[in-house]
């Protein structure tokens, strides 16, 4: 008992802090474009900027949607509150904590595994603001020219397909049923339909992928099939 309500606490904690860090940083990302229009009185319509934004909400929406839900049970409360104020969730957060967890030897949706996944994505944070600083103020003028080099530029673009294929390769191997149903469903999909609309509606596809794995795995549980 004593430990369900340390576990009831620590969650709620981390909910009250992540929703008011949360609202300072939106706080703080929203003042620039108003502060900039209101000293140097630019004409700013809400409307319009809306009507604008439209076409993109329409794309991102969905994608952030799917993100958070597909996410959070790596990430938990508090790692998920953490990066989605700090950015760079699929380049970074996501391949340090799945690593971080693996090493630690904790599953992901536990709480150990939620306490790691803010350690890491918290570490990450900084190390990226430190190589960020360093980037520009120190290494970024000859370090750039590296970068763009037509030998290695290649392998610098393909880096996020790269650590996406590490994560996922072992999770395939180890769970060989609940991986049978995505891959087979988004596979057939680029197949039939081409890279184009795959690309084009990638959330919606990984919206209906979602489901339908969620639906598969229920089934094979209920069979007696999964432990």
């Amino acid at each position: 008992m004593q430990e369900h309500e340390k576990s009831v606490k620590f969650t709620k904690e981390v909910n009250i802090l992540g929703r008011i860090t949360s609202i300072i940083a939106l706080i703080a990302m929203y003042a620039v474009p108003f502060g900039v229009a209101a000293i140097f009185k630019i004409d700013f319509s809400i409307t319009k900027a809306l009507a604008a934004s439209s076409s993109l909400i329409a794309i991102f929406l969905p994608t952030a949607v799917v993100e958070n839900l597909s996410f959070y049970n790596i990430f938990g409360a508090g790692g998920m509150y953490l990066s989605s104020i700090t950015g760079n969730i699929t380049n970074m957060k996501m391949p340090v904590t799945v690593a971080g967890q693996k090493i630690a030897g904790v599953e992901s949706g536990t709480e150990s595994g939620d306490v790691i996944a803010i350690i890491c994505v918290g570490v990450s944070s900084i190390v990226t603001v430190f190589i960020l600083i360093l980037g520009v103020f120190l290494i970024g003028t000859w370090l750039v020219p590296i970068l763009n080099n037509p030998i290695l530029k290649p392998g610098f673009d393909h880096i996020t397909p790269a650590l996406f294929g590490a994560i996922a390769i072992p999770q395939v191997i180890n769970n060989k049923k609940l991986s049978a149903t995505p891959l087979i469903y988004a596979f057939g999909i680029f197949l039939v339909l081409g890279s184009a609309f795959f690309g084009r509606y990638q959330s919606y596809i990984l919206i209906t992928n979602m489901f339908l794995s969620v639906l598969v795995a229920y089934r094979l549980y209920s069979k007696g099939h999964l432990k």
